[in-house]
């Protein structure tokens, strides 16, 4: 019970001290641009039929393109992920009977692959899409540039975010006739706002049409990395 009392007395000890404490609270920002260097292409490669073993024995083919796209660019296993694999019936509505009608199976394959060579990333969603009409076909998702390095370039700006949050405290403390003692908390996050996403609407006109399109090109653009730095100063 002695001991209980004591754990109990050190633990309001604690509160009381830390909320008697007079502290200064700022953030820090620095951020840095680079090259992107690699480019994610999200697709699906999907297939319909009148039963499930139809369909996957279609979406089967469409993968198998999809492998000879990979290996034709050398595209390396661990930079190709499945993100989903489904087979689902459809239904049709009937309004004479008003009950849903299975109409056949859809299999989806959902696919993520990361491809580092930005300048060739064109040539790659141009032998990606494929279109089989209304019974299967490979769409392409989304596009997004992404750097493999984030993680050395915010290291690279933390010292910086550190500093500005710092002479944002001295001038605090400056105008306000106070000194600041000590560092009392610090936390940082990072991000990479998503720059928008590079046109590919060749690619999916080449997916629409058997007719030979021009290659599809992407603009590559920035990526801005930031680091932002959340400070409490004791006074």
């Amino acid at each position: 019970m002695k001991l209980v009392l004591i754990v109990l007395f050190l633990m309001a000890t604690k509160v009381f001290a830390e909320t008697d404490l007079h502290l200064i609270y700022v953030n820090g920002v620095a951020e840095k641009t680079v090259d992107p260097n690699m480019v994610h292409i999200n697709i699906e490669s999907w297939a319909k039929a009148s039963t499930a073993k139809q369909a996957q024995e279609r979406q089967a083919l469409l993968y198998d393109a999809i492998k000879l796209t990979i290996e034709k660019f050398k595209i390396k296993k661990e930079d190709v992920q499945t993100e989903g694999f489904s087979v689902y019936p459809e239904h049709t509505y009937d309004q004479k009977t008003q009950t849903n009608k299975m109409t056949g199976y859809k299999v989806s394959h959902r696919i993520l692959i990361t491809y580092r060579k930005i300048d060739d990333a064109g040539v790659v969603l141009d032998s990606l899409a494929t279109s089989k009409g209304d019974i299967g076909g490979v769409n392409i998702s989304s596009v997004s540039l992404d750097f493999d390095k984030k993680s050395v370039v915010e290291n690279s700006v933390l010292a910086e975010a550190v500093k500005n949050a710092r002479a944002k405290a001295e001038e605090l403390a400056k105008a306000a006739d106070v000194i600041i003692k000590t560092v009392h908390k610090i936390q940082f996050s990072s991000s990479a706002p998503p720059i928008a996403e590079p046109m590919y609407e060749k690619a999916a006109m080449r997916m629409m049409s058997d007719s030979a399109a021009p290659p599809t090109e992407l603009s590559s653009g920035k990526i801005k990395v930031r680091v932002d730095v959340q400070m409490e100063f004791e006074i």
